[in-house]
This record gives structure tokens, C-alpha cells and sequence, in this order.
């Protein structure tokens, strides 16, 4: 449970970190300060603002009733001051030079008899009028400007606003309420209160919306950047904005592809690297296992010469059949021998491929007959019997072909059992080259070991390897060959035995940059 609760907790934390809520956070911290100095401007500076804005209404109807009362028009000026008082909420009172009221609002209204003498019949407010003329500044007066005083009734239980300027000989008194004013501002700041609040709520909505709308393509460039640690560039930036935040994203998109692209590439020379690693380990074991197999196929004919050779010095052999013998012996070694690197040479130069092609006609029913003949003397004594059939032309090397088949019918001959059946055949293959097939009867290979009979000096029956004469070397040279004439070889376990084949294009392809040799 606790666990949980810190994990829950950890969450939170992280979300608040995010920059959705720091910049909604932001948004709003602005909108909270505007509307707080707002209500601070009003609470800290509103009355004396709208003080100074009364005193220059006040002033303004001053110099309008001067204007108007000075033109001498006095139906004119009847309709200034009914058109200030209910437009302004002022109320005006006239008085003459000897204190007496010749004007006021509130009594002209209800009597409807405008100017003469003694007819403000309100006494409170007359000594209200009276009370802002005392208390005027008479050098302001005298100097043709205005004054303003506030007067307390407390009858009336309520504070004026009074403005004091002459007209000519005359007067004007001009009042309005405090109440009034109070009253105007305590509306305006409860409208205040409900529009801040109102537009707090509004900022937040906003604020919301914008830090999504703002902030939703940050993060799916985040989602994609975490994608990317892991080697996953399979998301993309989809936003579709044409601003810097969208050319931001284009700019991710590029950087996940190139880096997709570099690490397929990557990849992919290190799976070539780690091939030619393998390909040289392969070489490296295969010059090592060659090494120790040409040492062993050589150490026995040199030490079979050196023996024999001591032999001859030493006079061991007195006869002259001895020492036929041991001629012989030394000679059929020595030859041995030279067999070995005549194949060896030209195994290495056919993987090599420093050995030439030359395209001519070839009737492979012919190398079959020609294997055939030349190799009469390996057969005699031996009761073997070996047929040919078919006849197939093609363009390719004779030499090469000689080769192939001079080395599948030496091994036919070497591994078929005395009185046995060898059979050479040729065929058409589908794509128009040939398939020549080398029969012999025999034991044949175990499965496993069908793909090894290519391997240099790999021999199935290691006993009868110097007996049989082989080197195990002659299929090595039969691959080597088809491959430089674009063929197939293959070996394959059949009734009563086990057959070599090659396979041979209908042409051959002689490179052009290749040379005689």
C-alpha cells in the first residue's frame, strides 16, 4: 500500500512537471496578476479618479452655464439648465450678489417659475447652497475661477460635492450627493468583482486550451524522441503545422530517418564484418587444415624415398631386385608426389581464378569416350566393366571438361570393387545445357558425409587412402572447375551404388578481363 501511494504520488509529480501544466500554470499566473492589479488600480486609485473626473464634469458644466448665461438669452439658457440637470444628475443654484436665490434646480421643477426673488422655498437647501458659498475661496472667485467644497448636511444626513463660480455679479452653485458617487462606485466594483471572476474563468478555460493546443505536438515530439532511444523509428511526427514548432517536428522526423537509415546501415556492415570475420576464421582453419594435410600426405612418400634412398647407400639392397625394387618404390613416390602438387597448383589456380576459359564446341559424349580410354591402364586386372551413352553439345572448355570427368572416372575406378560396373551418361537438361553423370558401384557414402567428399584431402575410408592411390584432391578440382564454367556438381547415394554429376550451362561465359595464363 505504501508502495502504491508513493508511486501514485511520484506520478503526480512528474505530470506537474510536465510542460502541458507549467505552461497552463503560466497562462494562468498572468490572468490572476492582471485581474489583481486591476482590482488594486481600483480599490487604491478609483475614487480619487473619478473625484478628479466629477470636479471636471462639474467644471465643464460651469463653463458651458457661464457661456450660455453671459449670451443673454435667458429661454436658451432655461434649456441649458434643464438639459444639465436630467442629463448630469447636477443640481444648480443661482444666487445674486446680496445672498438672495434667484435659481435652483430642485424648486424651479416644482414650481415652474424660474427667476424672481425669494422663491426657494427648501430652507435645508438653501443653507446647504449658502454653507458651499462661505466656505468658497473668494480671491479664486474674484479671479474668474472655480472652487470646489464639500458641505455636510446633517439634517439631510449626506455629504455634497459643491462647485462655486460667478456668473458676472451672480453665483452658480453647482452639488451632487456623495451618496451618489458612492453608489456609482460601489457599482463599479462589484461589476468589477463579477467581470474579474468571470474573466479569471474564462482565462483559465483559455489557458487550458491553449497549453494543449500549444503544447500537444511538444509532446508527441517527446513520444517520438522516446521512441528513438529504443531503436523504434516506426513513430512519427503528425502534427501537420506549418510554424516552427511544426518545421521542429519535420526536422525529428528527418533526424528518425537518417538515424533508422544509418543504423540499418550500421547494422548492416556489421553483419558484413562479422561474415568476413567468420569467412577469414573459415580461411584461416582451412590454410591450417591444409597445412597439416599436405604435411601429412607428403611425410609419408619423402620419408618412403629417404628410407629407400639411405636404403640404396647403405647397400642394403645387394640383389637387382632389390634394388629394382627400391628404384621403383622411389620413383612411383616421387611421381605421387608430383601428382599431389601438379592438383594442389591447379586447384589453387582455378579458386583463384587465374585460370583461363576458352568457349568452343564440345561434344561431352566424346570426353566421356576419351575418359574412358585413357584410363585403361588404371583398369586392368580389375574386370571392370564401364558403358557411355549420349552425346550432348555445348560452348565451353574442353580442357576444363576433360578434367571433370578424368577426375569423377579416376574416383569411380578407385572406389569400385573388382568385377564392378561403372557407367558415364549425358543428358539435355531443361535450360538447355548438359548433365553428365558418373556411376560406379560400390558401398556408397553415409548421408552426413556427401557434402564433405568436396573438401580437400577428405577421404571416407582413411585406410585404404594410400592404397587406393587417391590424393584427395581430385573432387576439390572437379567443384572448382564446373564453378569456373558456371556449372553445379553434386554426389548422390543410388541402388547398387553412388553417382557423381556436374551440370553445365549451354554456354559458357568467358570474362572479358581474362586472360590466358
Amino acid at each position: 500500500m505504501p508502495e502504491r501511494f508513493l508511486n501514485s504520488l511520484s506520478l503526480r509529480f512528474a505530470r506537474m512537471r510536465s510542460v502541458k501544466v507549467k505552461f497552463f500554470a503560466a497562462i494562468a499566473a498572468v490572468a490572476v496578476v492582471f485581474i489583481l492589479v486591476i482590482t488594486s488600480l481600483n480599490l487604491f486609485f478609483y475614487e480619487s479618479y473619478y473625484m478628479a473626473q466629477r470636479q471636471n464634469s462639474l467644471t465643464e458644466i460651469y463653463e458651458e452655464v457661464r457661456t450660455s448665461y453671459h449670451a443673454g438669452d435667458s429661454e436658451a439658457f432655461l434649456d441649458v439648465l434643464f438639459r444639465i440637470e436630467n442629463s448630469d444628475s447636477v443640481r444648480l443654484s443661482i444666487i445674486d450678489e446680496t445672498g438672495q436665490m434667484i435659481y435652483d434646480s430642485d424648486t424651479a421643477q416644482e414650481s415652474q417659475n424660474i427667476f424672481g426673488h425669494n422663491v426657494f422655498a427648501n430652507w435645508r437647501m438653501e443653507q446647504l447652497v449658502k454653507s458651499a458659498l462661505s466656505a468658497a475661496d473668494p480671491q479664486k472667485l474674484n479671479a474668474g475661477e472655480v472652487d470646489f467644497v464639500a458641505v455636510q448636511m446633517r439634517d439631510l444626513r449626506e455629504n455634497f460635492l459643491c462647485l462655486v463660480g460667478k456668473l458676472g455679479d451672480d453665483y452658480l452653485v453647482e452639488r451632487v450627493p456623495f451618496t451618489y458617487m458612492k453608489q456609482n462606485s460601489m457599482f463599479n466594483m462589484t461589476f468589477l468583482a463579477i467581470t474579474g471572476l468571470v474573466t479569471l474563468l474564462i482565462c483559465l478555460a483559455l489557458s487550458a486550451f491553449l497549453a494543449s493546443h500549444f503544447t500537444k505536438p511538444l509532446i508527441e515530439m517527446g513520444e517520438v524522441a522516446k521512441a528513438m532511444t529504443r531503436l523504434d523509428f516506426s513513430k512519427k511526427y503528425e502534427g501537420g503545422r506549418t510554424d516552427e514548432i511544426g518545421q521542429l517536428g519535420e526536422s525529428l522526423n528527418l533526424l528518425s530517418d537518417h538515424l533508422e537509415e544509418s543504423i540499418r546501415e550500421l547494422r548492416t556492415s556489421n553483419q558484413k564484418l562479422a561474415e568476413e570475420i567468420k569467412k577469414k576464421e573459415q580461411v584461416d582453419e582451412m590454410r591450417r587444415e591444409f597445412i597439416i594435410n599436405v604435411s601429412h600426405e607428403l611425410k609419408t612418400p619423402i620419408a618412403l624415398i629417404q628410407g629407400y634412398a639411405e636404403g640404396l647407400t647403405a647397400g642394403v639392397a645387394e640383389s637387382p631386385e632389390d634394388r629394382d625394387f627400391y628404384c621403383t618404390t622411389i620413383a612411383e613416390e616421387a611421381d605421387r608426389m608430383n601428382t599431389m602438387v601438379s592438383q594442389l597448383l591447379s586447384l589453387s589456380r582455378l579458386e583463384l581464378g587465374r585460370e583461363s576459359v576458352q568457349s568452343e564446341p564440345v561434344d561431352l559424349g566424346e570426353c566421356m569416350r576419351r575418359a574412358v580410354d585413357k584410363t585403361a591402364v588404371l583398369r586392368t586386372g580389375r574386370d571392370l566393366t564401364v558403358t557411355c551413352t549420349g552425346s550432348v553439345t555445348i560452348e565451353s572448355d574442353a580442357h576444363q571438361i576433360d578434367q571433370i570427368i578424368m577426375n569423377y572416372m579416376t574416383n569411380a575406378i578407385r572406389y569400385t570393387p573388382d568385377g564392378g560396373r561403372i557407367a558415364l551418361s549425358v543428358q539435355r537438361t531443361a535450360q538447355g545445357g548438359a548433365k553428365v553423370i558418373v556411376f560406379n558401384e560400390g558401398e556408397g557414402v553415409a548421408e552426413e558425409e556427401l557434402p564433405r567428399l568436396w573438401d580437400k584431402f577428405y577421404r571416407t575410408d582413411k585406410a585404404r587412402s594410400r592404397a587406393s592411390g587417391g590424393t584427395g584432391v581430385g573432387l576439390s578440382i572437379v567443384r572448382a572447375s564446373a564453378a569456373l564454367l558456371g556449372g553445379t556438381t553434386g554426389a548422390e547415394n543410388v541402388p547398387g551404388g553412388i553417382q557423381f554429376w556436374v551440370e553445365l550451362p549451354a554456354c559458357v561465359h568467358v570474362p572479358a578481363n581474362l586472360s590466358e595464363t
